[in-house]
């Protein structure tokens, strides 16, 4: 099912908190999105139109109560039409978070450009990414447009809807949370290694050790998308690294990798993480991102990105980047060996744990989809993830003999 302006108009304002402040009337909310959408499918000197804006009137917001970091406002001397080819024009200017196009209905119902919203806040990351600033978004209807279709609805700096490729969040695009990671691609207890004294961990510590890796994998997988190139990533066990990337195996290498003087990065950050989480007191995912004041957290965290960044350049050679699920390099170029693996059949899940799912053409997509596809059959332990040139993510994994890929929400 594709969803419309209007149908989007309705199920924001099914989906909108009722603490929020108020939408605007259907009619007007529905001419904003459509608006917005045929935006998106624009190009600005070649490049997919991405910007942000926010709804609301110029007195809506100065009534807020901010302080001088939140954010600050500034008004056109001319207030400009809404239409999709002035947000084309505009949208250079807007395409990080921080800064907005600010709309507004007049008189009469209809929308103009009347200014700009200049902030530090991350208003568009994931609600469980760590704050690394305390500026506060307004209250207000703001939205993302970040490729052709793509539009993410927040009230503040919470995310509301998501509209991706014509279907709406709940409808066949999943954001995986920790539980569907545990055995897929992240060695809990390993990567906390000798930080926490106990053979098992909490449930909090679990958590933790899990949402970082998942914070580094949206990291990554943002930056792959920003760079338009593809990228096919697979993450394996860490006892089956050799069987896999022997001669004869299904994975064989160009370029491996042997792990550094300081052991694997990643895993040496994560242990560092709860260290530092240990001395202040509680080690949890709740209190790393509210310590988003000290120092040492701060400086760890922005290593874990820099690392992020290292392996989405990985990514970007011809080839498959491996990862362990301790998120150690395997090695990059890498080359998937199982076009012998019959492929008949392969499932989209529209749902989290794939009960329902859609029946696809096995080469419904490109070399790097095959390549994954015949890979999670040939060795199921594998979880492969797809970034097709057009930013398009999806998690593929074998589940009971069957190839089932999950659409992915963009990072």
């Amino acid at each position: 099912m594709h969803y419309y302006p209007a149908d989007l108009a309705l199920a924001l304002g099914q989906h909108w908190p009722a603490t929020a402040p108020p939408l605007p009337p259907a009619e007007v909310l529905t001419a904003f999105i459509s608006t917005l959408y045929q935006a998106s499918l624009l190009a600005e000197e070649g490049r997919p139109v991405v910007c942000h804006l926010v709804l609301a009137t110029q007195a809506e917001l100065e009534a807020q109560p901010v302080t001088l970091t939140d954010f600050h406002l500034v008004s056109f001397a001319e207030p400009r039409a809404y239409s999709e080819q002035e947000l084309r024009r505009l949208s250079p200017a807007v395409q990080q978070s921080s800064s907005l196009l600010a709309v507004a209905p007049t008189a009469d119902g209809s929308l103009q450009l009347w200014g700009m919203l200049f902030s530090e806040h991350q208003w568009d990351q994931l609600v469980d990414q760590p704050r690394l600033t305390t500026a506060r978004p307004p209250r207000a209807l703001l939205v993302q447009v970040s490729g052709p279709g793509s539009l993410v609805f927040y009230d503040g700096a919470q995310r509301v809807l998501t509209l991706q490729r014509g279907r709406i969040a709940g409808h066949g695009f999943v954001s995986f949370p920790e539980a569907w990671a545990k055995g897929r691609f992240v060695e809990n207890r390993a990567l906390a290694g000798d930080a926490l004294p106990n053979p098992e961990l909490t449930p909090e510590q679990e958590e933790l050790v899990v949402r970082l890796t998942l914070q580094l994998q949206r990291r990554a997988l943002t930056r792959i998308r920003t760079g338009g190139h593809g990228a096919l990533i697979v993450l394996m066990p860490t006892d089956r690294v050799v069987a896999l990337t022997a001669a004869g195996g299904v994975l064989r290498p160009k370029y491996r990798l042997m792990p550094g003087g300081s052991g694997p990065r990643f895993t040496a950050l994560a242990q560092a993480v709860v260290r530092r989480l240990a001395q202040l007191g509680e080690v949890s995912w709740a209190h790393y991102q509210q310590a988003h004041n000290d120092a040492e957290l701060m400086s760890l965290t922005a290593e874990i990105e820099h690392f992020a960044d290292y392996l989405a350049g990985l990514a970007a050679v011809d080839g498959a980047l491996v990862l362990t699920q301790q998120i150690d390099v395997v090695g990059f170029g890498v080359e998937v060996q199982a076009t012998q693996v019959p492929l008949e059949r392969v499932y989209r899940a529209l749902d989290l744990a794939a009960q329902e799912r859609q029946p696809l053409a096995f080469d419904h997509g490109g070399t790097r989809h095959r390549a994954a596809y015949r890979l999670c059959l040939a060795a199921p332990e594998c979880l492969t993830i797809v970034v097709s040139q057009d930013g398009n993510v999806q998690f593929v994994h074998e589940q009971a003999g069957e190839v089932i890929v999950w659409d992915q929400l963009t990072y």
